[in-house]
């Protein structure tokens, strides 16, 4: 059917398999780290890695089955645009929940970060739908998510402060 994306990976049921590795590596690895380094130095270098894992899950999909969209290597600069803040987006969403465990020991922006890591990662394995999801990801639902980890980290934060208080 036209427009109904395809696993890279050959199988749901392999892709899906990633997908979750990965959710579950995003909430192991701050565990990690925290102790060894500043929570600034340590969101930084979360957020770095996040995004470049989130990145060669979307680029290596695309290589691996020769899908990428025709627009890329029309317009290159729009291209880098995208990917640009793609970037900025990706390590953001993960910077800001590592960085509240890190400093104030929030963890519900650390679990949602799990899972919106395993539908964003499912979601990057798969090629040849109408749109990339990259760039609607980057431009769209990305900054959202990453007021909605910061304000899941707030809410966090006054909870415990009303409980303790």
């Amino acid at each position: 059917m036209p427009g109904t994306p395809d696993p890279a990976l050959g199988s749901d049921t392999l892709t899906r398999a990633v997908s979750v590795v990965a959710s579950v590596a995003v909430l192991a690895l701050p565990y990690l780290f925290v102790d060894r380094w500043p929570p600034l130095r340590v969101a930084l270098g979360s957020g770095a890695v996040y995004a470049v894992g989130c990145l060669c899950c979307w680029a290596g999909a695309r290589l691996l089955t020769d899908a990428f969209a025709s627009g890329f290597g029309d317009r290159p600069v729009a291209s880098a645009g995208v990917g640009a803040v793609g970037t900025v987006v990706l390590a953001a969403q993960a910077a800001v929940p590592v960085y509240g465990y890190a400093r104030y020991g929030v963890v519900v922006p650390l679990v949602a970060l799990s899972v919106v890591t395993n539908v964003l990662v499912y979601t990057f394995l798969l090629v040849r739908g109408e749109t990339d999801p990259l760039g609607l990801y980057a431009l769209f639902f990305g900054p959202a998510l990453v007021a909605g980890l910061a304000l899941l980290a707030g809410l966090e934060l006054c909870v415990r402060w009303l409980l303790l208080a």
